[in-house]
């Protein structure tokens, strides 16, 4: 059966009564990305700016794909932050429940892009102020109103954030708001990936579905393999495990049963940062809507390949109906 997209808010779990279909959770940031392709940050003579971070680029994306949308993040007193709200609210996501940090930063990335497999990210995070989010922002948040908490592992990085994360996802078991945990592992936010590890094994205990790519996966669990590494996080209760595999699609594991490939769209890639949270979006989207895992996964594939295309990670999300066009022109579903 053909997959149909709607931006209606139809819900597996029965009838819609919640304002938010996504809440997601965690950094924010300005990205400046290298205007010139191709050549190291010697050569880089400009960038452009955009707004980044996985759960911001996840809310941008899922707000394009007709989902409404808000997220919680913090930001500093300053032109970044002016810069990143004002990016958010043209793009319908609501911002109300972002706080300003006094004292802190908005944080930035600068990023260089060399396809096909080379793009250096350097972050600017320190005393950020995402990091600062605090119980009470979570408790102001709309945790208990949306259909879907998406939390990532890199909340889990500092304090205060991480027991913020922490309280945010306890709070959506206890409201029967589904959690949704990216691993989104950054090494550079780590002392090492055994540190890492144990910090996001206790948040996958409060998910009901984890999605990650195989470094990831692996970081968080210490397994190489996949299948193995999959099994060790459904032990801890996810309901579902799926892998971002870029040009391979994606791979689905749940409790009891052998793993599932959901294949890929074939394209010309010139940047694949942003491609694993488009992929998050399109799963959103179709996991929402009450599609099987392996559909909302194959939507998470297309919206990805469209990325990989593109200059930048929010500012490149794309919409239902560049969607359905991309698809259509490789043959449908």
């Amino acid at each position: 059966m053909t997959p149909r997209l709607r931006s209606g808010h139809a819900s597996a779990q029965g009838p819609d009564v919640r304002t938010y279909d996504v809440l997601a959770m965690g950094r924010s940031c300005i990205d400046l990305y290298a205007h010139e392709v191709g050549v190291p940050i010697t050569e880089v003579k400009s960038y452009d700016a955009y707004v980044g971070g996985c759960p911001t680029n996840v809310v941008v994306g899922s707000s394009r794909l007709g989902l409404r949308t808000a997220l919680l993040t913090a930001v500093g007193d300053d032109q970044v932050a002016d810069h990143v709200v004002g990016f958010l609210r043209r793009e319908g996501v609501d911002t109300q429940f972002i706080p300003r940090k006094p004292g802190r930063r908005t944080s930035a990335v600068v990023v260089t892009i060399r396809p096909p497999d080379d793009f250096p990210i350097t972050f600017y995070r320190d005393n950020c102020a995402d990091d600062a989010l605090v119980i009470e922002d979570v408790e102001r948040a709309p945790v208990g109103d949306s259909r879907a908490l998406f939390v990532t592992g890199t909340g889990l990085s500092r304090e205060p954030s991480r027991t913020a994360t922490l309280w945010a996802a306890e709070k959506a078991r206890r409201v029967a708001t589904p959690v949704i945990l990216d691993v989104d592992y950054r090494p550079s936010q780590w002392s090492d990936a055994s540190a890492f590890g144990v910090n996001v094994r206790t948040l996958a205990r409060l998910a009901d579905l984890v999605i990650g790519t195989e470094e990831e996966i692996a970081a968080a669990t210490g397994e190489r393999s996949m299948d193995i590494a999959a099994r060790r996080l459904l032990d801890l209760g996810p309901s579902a495990v799926v892998q971002k595999r870029g040009a391979e699609g994606a791979r689905i594991w749940r409790d009891g049963c052998p793993a599932v490939d959901v294949k890929p769209f074939k394209v010309e890639i010139l940047n694949t940062l942003g491609a694993g949270d488009a992929f998050a979006s399109g799963f959103l989207c179709g996991f929402l809507q009450g599609w099987p895992l392996e559909r909302a996964a194959r939507l998470g594939n297309a919206s990805g390949a469209i990325v990989v295309g593109r200059h930048g990670c929010s500012i490149s999300m794309p919409t239902l109906a560049e969607i359905e066009t991309f698809v259509g022109e490789r043959g449908g579903w």
